[in-house]
């Protein structure tokens, strides 16, 4: 299957990496999360990228520097240097990623050995890896302080803007030093101008270390093509908060609203900054001249990258001689708001919010306007929730437990697919060849391709992973099916198997013989175990493994075992049916990032046909006018667990493919559930 990774929003305002005096230059990155950059976190907002004394005007990054800092994307490690040659951490970047995605929340998250909690990175960390964006390293270690090479902070870029598919090589003269995880991404990247200045004599070098200059450069590049190709998905009850603040009595007060909302904070900066003197009142300087022209529209530096994603807007702003300062009209004509909820809010020593509020509807008359309000400098926290907690604000829509499940687990019910962890995309149903054997084996391989089944799974413990290699052999000459159109999982036992290891997977390779293998697991634990899964690890840079899992883990195992290995598991395959349903134990796995498949989803071995006939199961799919099985099978789906059902007949397996037409309800998933009777039908 193709590679692909999660789609991430990819915000114009990617967040600046500045210095804090309690830590060594360029290494905290500092800015306001969501769309806008918070200029009191940013330095050398007003100086042209010649300002910096270590940026020469002819350097081949000084105009990348310059778009970042105009941007809000990149400013300096001081007022007047920029440090493009220092390198990037591992923290730091989880720390950019993570406020790109407007700092959530992380619970139960992930604890590493060198990650002080509480750390100005601690958060970032944790959420970058509880996500799988940046992996943590074998025995606890996130690698806080190590430095991010050429080919990662590409990679993660790739992952962030939605893994964007590139055809063809890469093209650089050293490609084979490349990680092949990395191969996609550098490719996109390649295609994409996005590795200008990275290459010297076209190599990549891609083991080096990434330079401050070079991430400038590279996310110039990125964001000025706009390479992603896709649009910024919508979300459902996002809120901005928008100020503008001359003398700093507004921002708190827009501070505490965006906190209580848990909202994006943009500031509203001018291009040419207010002095004393423009402030000073009857003085006929600057802001007088402005509040007496109506037409006056002084500019804004930088914007709002992704006002589509925003259905409330809280905007803030001081009294000027009775009314907003032009500023405010100049923000509000910049962008399309109709539909938008805006609430207005000022701030004034003593004037009223007056008709600064009304005055301001025609500039965005298709907006939904809620009564403005005035406060006072100094206004408490306190009393901005309870104005806010007064607000009839327009509420996000209910998503269902379908599409809470579904989500959560990342399954697409369009594209009938997933995304690993690991990037590729797996089919949600498949085929198990558990007990299929010889010609049955190859036939029932062959049906279910023809079927538009992609999704195989064997093992060598099945002893058919010839036949398997056969039929899909078979089915990519008759069908005109490519190799990577099919995913392919084997899995090797204990016992001799995996006390060799590298012997053992390379046997599987070979009976197979396709290429490669989509994805190898560890079949049960064994006391070899982390032995076999760090050589299936050695395969996997190789090209020979693309990903790995583990069957018949639960919690205890996989508390033990994933802080001994270097890549997280991207499946975990379990016994799941009606009669036996892992509910403690799926979210858990899921809640790691791994993906959840159910093997005997119809009950296997001599319990089908109890299973199929349950009163509850038959009762359901009677009303959909579908067979039990299918009921079973997209009972599963909707729980977020892929499902393989094993069958020779083909009309049985057609049939087990036609989950996607109709929908179970809450109450009748509420009902399947309720037949959990902790009953494991086989002994792992």
């Amino acid at each position: 299957m193709k590679k692909r990774f999660l789609s991430f929003a990819m915000t114009v305002c990617i967040v600046c990496l500045l210095t804090m005096t309690s830590c060594s230059a360029a290494e905290i990155p500092a800015a306001s999360g969501g769309t806008g950059v918070d200029s009191t976190k940013l330095t050398s907002e007003s100086q042209p990228a010649s300002s910096f004394s270590d940026v020469p005007a002819g350097a081949w990054y000084a105009e990348a520097i310059a778009y970042c800092r105009q941007n809000g994307i990149m400013s300096g490690t001081s007022d007047t240097t920029f440090a493009p040659e220092a390198t990037l951490t591992r923290a730091m970047l989880a720390t950019v990623l993570h406020r790109m995605s407007n700092t959530p929340i992380v619970s139960d998250p992930p604890a590493f050995t060198d990650a002080v909690a509480g750390s100005w990175y601690s958060d970032a960390v944790s959420w970058a890896a509880k996500n799988n964006i940046i992996s943590g390293y074998g025995g606890g270690a996130f690698g806080v302080n190590d430095p991010t090479t050429r080919e990662q902070a590409v990679t993660i870029l790739w992952r962030y803007a939605g893994n964007p598919e590139s055809a063809g090589t890469v093209g650089v003269t050293d490609s084979a030093s490349i990680s092949t995880w990395a191969q996609a991404a550098v490719r996109w990247a390649e295609d994409n101008d996005i590795l200008d200045g990275m290459l010297e004599n076209n190599r990549f070098d891609s083991k080096t270390n990434i330079k401050r200059g070079e991430v400038a450069s590279m996310l110039y590049h990125y964001l000025s093509s706009n390479t992603s190709g896709q649009p910024e998905p919508a979300a459902d009850g996002k809120t901005l908060v928008a100020y503008f603040s001359a003398t700093n009595t507004t921002r708190p007060l827009a501070e505490y609203a965006a906190d209580i909302l848990s909202a994006d904070l943009y500031e509203i900066v001018p291009e040419d900054p207010y002095t004393d003197a423009d402030l000073a009142y009857y003085t006929n300087g600057r802001a007088d001249r402005e509040q007496n022209d109506p037409a006056a529209r002084p500019g804004i530096s930088g914007s709002v990258a992704n006002m589509a994603d925003y259905d409330v807007i809280f905007l803030g702003y001081p009294i000027w001689h009775g009314q907003a300062p032009r500023i405010i009209s100049t923000f509000l004509e910049s962008y399309d708001l109709t539909g938008k909820t805006i609430v207005p809010f000022c701030t004034s020593h003593s004037s009223g919010i007056g008709s600064s509020d009304t005055n301001l509807h025609s500039l965005a008359s298709g907006a939904n306007w809620l009564a403005g309000r005035r406060f006072a400098g100094g206004t408490s926290r306190s009393t901005i929730e309870s104005w806010i907690n007064g607000l009839n604000l327009p509420q996000p829509a209910v998503v269902d437990a379908v599409t809470s499940a579904t989500s959560k687990a990342g399954f697409n019910f369009e594209t009938k697919s997933v995304i690993l962890n690991s990037g590729y995309e797996m089919p949600i149903n498949g085929l198990g060849t558990y007990s299929l054997h010889g010609e049955t084996c190859v036939s029932s391989v062959k049906s279910a391709l023809s079927s538009g089944v992609r999704l195989i799974d064997t093992a060598s413990a099945y002893g058919n992973e010839e036949e398997v290699g056969q039929a899909v052999r078979k089915a990519m000459e008759e069908l005109g099916l490519q190799r990577e159109d099919i995913f392919v999982i084997t899995k090797i036992y204990p016992g001799s198997e995996m006390a060799n290891p590298e012997q053992s997977i390379q046997a599987c390779l070979d009976r197979l013989d396709l290429g490669y293998v989509d994805m190898m697991l560890l079949h049960h634990p064994d006391r070899n175990d982390v032995k076999a899964y760090q050589t299936m690890e050695k395969f996997v840079e190789d090209g020979k493994i693309r990903s790995l899992g583990l069957s018949n883990w639960y919690v205890k195992e996989l508390e033990e075992f994933l802080p001994q290995v270097s890549i997280t598991p991207a499946l975990v395959q379990n016994e799941i049916h009606p009669y036996y349903q892992e509910n403690e134990v799926i979210p858990y796995i899921q809640d790691l990032g791994i993906v959840v498949q159910g093997w005997y989803p119809l009950g296997g071995r001599g319990h089908t046909a109890e299973l199929l006939g349950d009163e509850v199961i038959s009762g359901i799919a009677k009303a959909h006018g579908v067979s039990s099985a299918q009921v079973i099978l997209r009972w599963n789906l909707q729980k977020g667990v892929v499902v393989i059902p094993g069958s020779s007949n083909p009309d049985h397996i057609k049939e087990n493919t036609e989950l996607y037409d109709f929908v179970l309800t809450d109450e009748e998933m509420a009902q399947i559930n309720a037949l959990d009777r902790n009953e494991k039908h086989d002994w792992y």
